[in-house]
């Protein structure tokens, strides 16, 4: 067995445990909510009345790429850089605007080793998932995550979109699979301030199918925690296709708005 398969396993074994034990804890001393400090009733980490608070609004955002308009009135729209340069993703679905509570809560759960919210933002992608994309009839095959560099997930000890992949797949069903896509380059620049055409380049450099073939007719839901300029999910679509996928939906916990 290869290092990289031994580490793996350790970090998977390192998760189990942590939540084992996340378990243990919660039956003996119920959580409290991370917002008030009361207790959370034992659903997660926030109690009703902090959830009813929490944000969850954007305006209206471009039917493909989900990028919010910063007008509130404005009507449905394609924005357009999806209609000149059609991107490889069917479409995206965003849970909430990036900012507020929900940015605090992802940077919590992100940079923080916050993983004991899986539990509640797993949640929030799965009613968007029920909310918005099931009633659609999308015939979703497999739930495959944006992966992350090696390097990173060492040091970091988790990738957060595989997290909430595998959480959403117990949540509604459908099958995980990660083995699909790999990050391979480690000196990609911020993406925020590249021309578009440097941006789609540099991030679809940055991944690699891992096999050409295999998603034959498959349609895939891609799972992120946050979208800013759309390159990353649309590299990732576009590898997925390649190899054989009929479609990419995409799913995020948020986007800030850029329109």
């Amino acid at each position: 067995m290869s290092i990289h398969s031994l580490t793996r396993l350790f970090h998977n074994g390192l998760i189990k445990i942590q939540r084992l034990a996340s378990w243990i804890l919660d039956v003996l001393y119920p959580q409290d909510c991370v917002f008030c400090r009361a207790p959370s009733g034992g659903a997660g980490y926030i109690c009703q009345p902090c959830l009813e608070k929490l944000s969850f609004h954007r305006n209206t955002a471009c039917t493909i790429c989900g990028a919010e308009s910063a007008q509130p009135e404005a009507e449905a729209f394609i924005c357009w850089d999806c209609m000149t340069h059609r991107p490889a993703f069917e479409r995206v679905f965003i849970v909430a605007r990036y900012e507020g509570a929900i940015r605090d809560l992802i940077h919590l759960f992100k940079y923080q080793r916050g993983v004991w919210l899986l539990q509640d933002l797993a949640r929030f992608m799965a009613a968007v998932y029920w909310g918005r994309i099931q009633p659609l009839n999308l015939p979703i095959d497999l739930i495959v995550p944006v992966p992350m560099e090696r390097r990173k997930l060492k040091t970091r000890g988790y990738n957060q979109a595989a997290l909430l992949a595998q959480a959403l797949s117990r949540a509604i069903g459908i099958p995980y699979q990660s083995k699909w896509l790999i990050r391979v380059k480690t000196d990609v620049s911020s993406q925020t301030h590249l021309h578009r055409s440097a941006r789609l380049a540099n991030a679809e450099a940055a991944y690699r199918p891992t096999y050409k073939q295999g998603l034959t007719g498959k349609t895939i839901l891609l799972v992120d925690d946050v979208i800013t300029t759309g390159a990353t999910c649309n590299a990732c679509a576009k590898h997925l296709r390649d190899s054989g996928a009929k479609a990419v939906y995409v799913l995020a916990l948020a986007r800030p708005i850029r329109l």
